[in-house]
């Protein structure tokens, strides 16, 4: 049923969420005195590891990385770059700093100028220590997985679509939501400024920015649509979510599509607007809340500013669901592949039966963005199917 199908669509935004988390959580630099992470690592990932942050690293420090092998992977590779440790037992590494690194059972210490590459079918620990002496310039490392789980469990995605059902997310469906035709929402609207409101919903550092479709956030019709109902399962399984009124209260005329429809969209598809309110309203509000990530989620109209704003290295990931960027960005006078040029997170997008060849697989947007972008086709879906599609139709 859509009902159904509308469900597993936000599943895979949960498990977008999850990634765009780790994306940033995953590239390590060593702090002063004492770090300590775990990384899974998946199919297609690469993340750095660096000794320090400026031009040496300090003493007393004691950074650990365990790197665990995720579902997708096989083989991991750990290499450096550039490698310069303090020692003088060039041979063992006994006296002074070293980057010590554990695969197949065996450690081994590295130091002065030898650089680590070392291969693992299995999991990878990297410890790396200093003492209060001299200094050196230090490491910058990649950790890399080189080779593909041989077989990928895929789910089948109704409306003829299907998308892996590993990555970032592990492959596990949260448990999903009950969609209701009279829903309550369970969060709260606040004033980001005078004149901008927000609905806000869950708590905690993965922040999610919802863009809401060409309805609004105070529209006379945002709320027959399920934006706060996704925003409110969103902040369930652990995420705190705000959907920005990019309208500031300029809402579609008359409520619905009517001959100011084309002049309005231009007006309030404007990037500099755009983007002097995230710069200087919205981001300030989530770095209030000390983010440990930020990913975008948009609908419809909402994936203009998400595919705008992923330009940012503030932006872990995004996602656009039956997106019309292209359309709006053809409206507004702005240059599709150049815009598409800038964007620097991952990208998926939900793509809905009829959509413009931009989108879809093999488009204008694939040519650009190359790996960086996933699309999943929906062929039996209609446009604004995740939040306004009809649940009383199968």
């Amino acid at each position: 049923t859509q009902n159904s199908h509308t469900m597993k669509v936000v599943a895979v935004l949960v498990a977008v969420a999850c990634f765009s988390v780790s994306v940033e959580a995953s590239n390590v630099i060593c702090g002063a005195k004492t770090t300590s992470k775990s990384v899974t690592v998946e199919d297609g990932d690469t993340f750095s590891f660096k000794t320090q942050k400026g031009k040496k690293y300090r003493g007393n420090t004691k950074c650990t990385v365990d790197y665990k092998m995720g579902d997708t992977c096989t083989k991991m590779l750990f290499a450096c770059t550039k490698f310069n440790i303090n020692n003088n037992d060039k041979r063992k590494c006994r006296k002074g700093d070293q980057v010590t690194v554990t695969a197949n059972g065996k450690s081994k210490a590295y130091c002065k100028n030898k650089k680590p590459k070392v291969t693992s079918a299995g999991d990878i620990s990297v410890v790396f220590n200093s003492n209060r002496w001299k200094h050196s310039s230090g490491a910058s490392c990649k950790m890399t997985c080189t080779e593909a789980a041989s077989t990928v469990t895929t789910t089948e995605g109704y409306g003829g679509a299907t998308w892996p059902n590993s990555g970032g997310y592990n492959g596990t469906w949260p448990s999903e939501p009950v969609v209701e035709n009279n829903y309550t929402a369970k969060g709260q609207m606040i004033d980001l400024d005078t004149t901008m409101q927000a609905y806000q919903v869950g708590s905690g550092s993965k922040m999610v920015v919802w863009s809401h479709d060409i309805y609004g956030l105070t529209g006379e019709n945002s709320d027959n649509g399920r934006t706060k109902e996704w925003a409110d399962f969103l902040a369930e399984n652990g995420y705190n979510v705000l959907i920005p009124d990019w309208y500031r209260g300029n809402n579609l005329p008359g409520g619905t599509f009517g001959p100011d429809t084309f002049a309005w969209s231009a007006s309030v598809s404007n990037w500099t607007k755009i983007e002097s309110d995230w710069t200087n309203v919205i981001l300030p509000y989530l770095q209030k809340e000390s983010p440990s990530s930020i990913g975008m989620i948009g609908t419809c109209w909402g994936s203009y500013p998400v595919v705008r704003l992923s330009m940012f290295d503030t932006i872990s990931a995004g996602v656009s669901m039956h997106p019309s960027h292209s359309i709006l960005m053809a409206n507004a006078g702005d240059d599709e592949a150049e815009v598409l040029g800038l964007i620097k997170s991952p990208q998926l997008f939900l793509v809905e039966g009829g959509a413009v060849e931009s989108v879809k697989t093999g488009g204008l947007s694939q040519e650009v963005l190359g790996d960086k972008l996933t699309v999943v086709e929906f062929p039996d879906m209609k446009h604004g199917w995740t939040v306004r599609g009809n649940l009383e139709d199968p």
